[in-house]
């Protein structure tokens, strides 16, 4: 099964009053170049390393709803709980932001 992840990015320290919180939804901020990594959560096995190479091949896709990434499931082992890294290429330079996002495999 391949499993379709969207990554929604807002600015940092974004605050909406009352009224933007009940009458819009909300914005993304697109980050045209923005990698993924995926470790296995028990032993930080790292089963899918950050593509910043020539092939790019964990860079994420964007539309006008925001950036995501297609997963092919059948590379992660049942029963198994695994984390999402992101990294992102800003003014020239690499941040790798500190939250990872975990999910489980059944």
């Amino acid at each position: 099964e391949n499993a379709r992840f969207r990554v929604y990015i807002r600015e940092k320290n974004w605050n909406p009053n009352i009224y933007t919180t009940a009458t819009t939804t909300t914005d993304t901020e697109i980050i045209e170049k923005a990698y993924y990594k995926v470790s296995r959560a028990t032993d930080n096995l790292e089963v899918i390393a950050f593509g910043t190479g020539s092939a790019d091949h964990t860079r994420l896709s964007y539309d006008s709803q925001g950036g995501y990434f297609d997963l092919d499931m059948t590379l992660l082992e049942k029963d198994y709980q695994y984390e999402i890294s992101f990294l992102y290429y800003v003014n020239g330079v690499y941040h790798e932001q500190p939250q990872t996002f975990n999910f489980r495999v059944e």
